[in-house]
């Protein structure tokens, strides 16, 4: 077979996204990525996820190579909803999770009513 380039390519993940009564939460698929090898920042108003992928550098010639190399980049603007101390992330069987708390000043509460 050809020996074909390996190219190392940056790409963004496929993510969900919904919102809860007190927090937002995200699922981002990371197939091949380690805890070690993942990196979750806010800076400013973006919240910033970088991943790496481990690289299989096993010997010999590949037949069919399908699972393609590099790692993953992803930008997300947040706003002032969002509290950014609990902010909380996990990783399982390749998906990632954040807990985007929401700002006490917009999460829903009752308002009792008194009678005067």
């Amino acid at each position: 077979m050809k020996n074909m380039e390996e190219k190392h390519e940056v790409r963004r993940s496929r993510c969900d996204i919904r919102e809860e009564t007190d927090s937002i939460i995200m699922r981002l698929e990371m197939p091949g990525v380690n805890k070690s090898g993942l990196n979750v920042n806010v800076e400013g108003d973006k919240l910033i996820i970088d991943g790496k992928r481990i690289q299989d550098t096993r010997e010999g010639e590949w037949l069919v190579r399908e699972i393609r190399p590099g790692d993953f980049h992803m930008e997300y603007t947040i706003d002032k909803t969002i509290d950014r101390g609990s902010i909380e992330a996990s990783l399982k069987q390749g998906i990632l999770t954040l807990t985007l708390g929401l700002s006490e000043s917009v999460k829903p509460r009752k308002i009792d009513v008194i009678s005067k």
